[in-house]
């Protein structure tokens, strides 16, 4: 009988050790978060984010729980009433995230070795974020106020503080080569400084991760439009339907622009009499334009184009192709090719596209 008991005993711990899911679980210990709606988000791969739970916080705590994933999954905590997020690095280990919700600067999340690495980090970063909070007012202040000489003066202590924030970024890539949090850190830095200092920090790297995949891929996109590259193809629709291929124009055509845009991007709108006035000036003398929309709002485009009254091609990149090929971040962006199809100038503003339209077709 003893035996049989026995049998039966390691029996279910069999069934019972079959049966536990692997999961860790995130725990919220927030003072001033009561009743506050917490979504917790799993990004992986570049692909579209997935929302992993739901709950709204009582007494100040909330547990969820979450199945085990690739260890270098990124996990978005959203607060929705605040509009603030945190990021953790799990790395499949119980998180606890602690502090005061109305003090989100200095919260905390603690667990495992990836999780507190990143924590500690984060840490560092605190200072500079604090010391912008000021400095943003300052500034705003300064705008409306139509103080064009405090406005400089509080951009260059910003400037300032942005090249130190930076450093402490280089410092932890160049630190911890091999952590996937420093290639996750570079490839969030990567449109914010130089291509040669995104080239010079991945190749301190070591190891894999979805992130230096990512980094690697910026790099290559971004070495294919310097200047001296050939141009990058594509054929898209104009406004009417009609297709309209990039290397047809440009082999017609002296000089060719290739024009980033949208509707609904202030910045592109003040800039297109800037380049609807050289086209004006310089079409009859070989000179170009192909304006590419990144609108997704069909309607929105066709009425911008018609209301800044654009004489020159215009095209949607519906599927956003062509401006991943074209390594576009920020708009707008233009990159300027001669007959041969090579680009001799890109990022041209106001009058630095007249200078150099004046040079070349002289």
């Amino acid at each position: 009988m003893k035996r049989l008991l026995l049998s039966i005993v390691a029996g279910l711990l069999i069934l019972s050790s079959c049966n536990n899911s692997k999961q860790f679980k995130v725990k919220l210990n927030l003072e001033n978060a009561d009743n506050q709606t917490v979504i917790l988000v799993k990004s992986l791969d570049g692909k579209k984010p997935i929302i992993i739970d739901t709950v709204v916080i009582a007494d100040n705590k909330a547990v969820i729980n979450v199945d085990y994933d690739e260890p270098q999954a990124l996990y978005i905590l959203a607060f929705k009433e605040k509009q603030d997020q945190m990021l953790l690095f799990p790395d499949n280990k119980d998180v606890t995230v602690k502090g005061d919700l109305d003090d989100f600067f200095h919260i905390e999340a603690t667990g495992g070795d990836t999780q507190n690495a990143f924590n500690n980090y984060q840490k560092g970063l605190v200072p500079f974020l604090e010391s912008f909070i000021p400095l943003d007012a300052a500034a705003t202040e300064a705008y409306n106020n139509d103080d064009s000489l405090k406005y400089e003066e509080v951009n260059a202590q910003t400037l300032a503080i942005w090249d130190e924030y930076h450093n402490y970024q280089f410092d932890f890539i160049k630190n911890h080569p091999d952590s996937f949090l420093a290639h996750y850190i570079l490839d969030d830095l990567k449109t914010d400084i130089e291509l040669a200092q995104v080239i010079e920090l991945a190749e301190i790297l070591t190891g894999e991760s979805v992130y230096r995949d990512n980094v690697n891929k910026f790099i290559e996109n971004n070495m294919r439009v310097e200047l001296g590259q050939p141009f990058i193809d594509f054929t898209l629709n104009t406004v009417d339907g009609k297709e309209i291929n990039l290397a047809e124009i440009i082999k017609n055509n002296k000089v060719t622009m290739v024009d980033f845009w949208a509707s609904w991007c202030g910045p592109c709108r003040h800039e297109n009499p800037v380049v609807k006035a050289a086209y004006e000036k310089y079409h009859d003398k070989g000179f170009e334009i192909i304006g590419i929309s990144v609108d997704r709002n069909e309607a929105a485009w066709l009425q911008a184009v018609e209301e800044d009254a654009l004489p020159y091609i215009q095209v949607r990149d519906v599927e956003g192709d062509a401006a991943n090929n074209y390594a576009v971040v920020y708009i707008p962006a233009n990159f300027l090719y001669d007959q041969n199809g090579v680009m001799v100038a890109k990022g041209l503003r106001g009058e630095e596209l007249e200078a150099k339209l004046a040079e070349i077709l002289k």
